[in-house]
């Protein structure tokens, strides 16, 4: 074969579609012909991209920003109409999907977290911003390894950090965006910040503080850092863990983690309620810890507000046999004094 440019056929069968990312893509599952598996296909018409320079611009990013935690790209294609770029499909879906059944422990919400901070911090050594940091942009591989996805609006930094983003995820804002069109690593701290925010409260708390009467109460509460509640976690979150969130959070930009490592290392250094495994009712919230020999199961019920009861019970393991823990059993509290009993029981058992 002669040396030079040489144009090949591939083939691909589109089975469903599975996801918009944004205005300018649709994300299809596929079986590829040529392989016999099944991949995920990202198809962006042309007229999308009128600078035919921007045509395999986000391939580009992805191959050149290869990394054990960032989603690989297999190819990228065109015919007259479409840029189409491949990807692995990962069976597992995103973080957003799994946090929308169920609540995660710490240790999950640390894992998954220093997983995906390791593949930005990697993006930032490239010189790159991602721009979108959010539960959904973060897949869990085969292995159940959280990786960043979705590369369509990151932006290469000029010589001073600096980049200007084409768009930004409205429900997930850095309050920069409000005084400075160029943006630094600091933008995706923020957005990290507030993806492990949600990662450990859950999407409900966070979607029901989005309840502004206009846009520009919204901005203000971006700005004055109302929104999203610093104060608002769970009561098994360590304080420890909630600093660190909120100092990724901050409205000044010198007040957070300077680099994605500085965020890192600070979450590694997390130890404390790892595997209380929270759950909730109309009425009750639920935490269960299991050990190696037994399982505790916390309750707490407040239905009444001022007769709010904790109920904590141990189940061993060998005999299934389940008695109350009377230490950790309390009534009569109200919401001056629920939350010391609930970070003692957690503490203790």
């Amino acid at each position: 074969m002669p040396l030079g440019l040489h144009t090949a056929e591939l083939n691909f069968e589109t089975i469903k579609e599975i996801g918009q990312e944004g205005r300018n893509s649709t994300v299809f599952l596929a079986h590829d012909k040529q392989l016999d598996g099944e991949i995920v296909v990202k198809i962006v018409p042309k007229t999308k991209l009128p600078n035919a320079n921007d045509f395999y611009r986000e391939a580009k990013i992805l191959y050149a920003s290869s990394h054990p935690y960032v989603v690989r790209v297999n190819y990228g294609c065109a015919d007259n109409d479409n840029i189409y770029m491949a990807m692995p499909f990962y069976k597992n879906g995103s973080l957003k999907q799994l946090i929308d059944t169920r609540f995660l422990t710490i240790r999950e919400v640390l894992r998954y977290s220093i997983q995906f901070l390791s593949g930005l911090n990697n993006i930032h050594s490239k010189g790159l911003l991602h721009f979108d940091i959010k539960p959904d942009n973060i897949l869990l591989s085969d292995s159940n390894e959280a990786l960043l996805s979705d590369f369509g609006l990151s932006k290469a930094m000029d010589n001073f950090g600096f980049a200007n983003p084409d768009g930004i995820y409205p429900k997930q804002v850095p309050p920069e965006t409000f005084v400075s069109t160029q943006k630094t690593l600091h933008f995706d701290i923020y957005l990290a910040g507030l993806t492990i925010y949600r990662l450990l409260n859950g999407n409900e708390h966070y979607y029901n503080q989005l309840t502004y009467v206009t846009q520009q109460d919204y901005i203000n509460a971006i700005r004055t850092g109302t929104f999203p509640n610093r104060n608002s976690y769970l009561p098994h979150i360590p304080i420890k863990l909630q600093r660190i969130i909120n100092k990724a959070l901050s409205i000044n930009i010198t007040d957070r983690h300077q680099t994605v490592l500085e965020l890192i290392n600070d979450l590694s250094s997390i130890d404390e309620n790892l595997d209380w495994q929270f759950s909730n009712t109309n009425s009750t919230r639920i935490w269960t810890k299991v050990l190696e020999d037994k399982t505790h199961e916390l309750t707490l019920d407040f239905s009444d507000q001022r007769n709010q009861t904790i109920q904590t019970y141990k189940t061993m393991h060998q005999s299934g046999n389940r008695t109350r823990v009377n230490d950790h059993c309390h009534n009569n509290l109200n919401n001056s004094n629920v939350l010391s009993k609930l970070k003692l029981g957690f503490r203790e058992l």
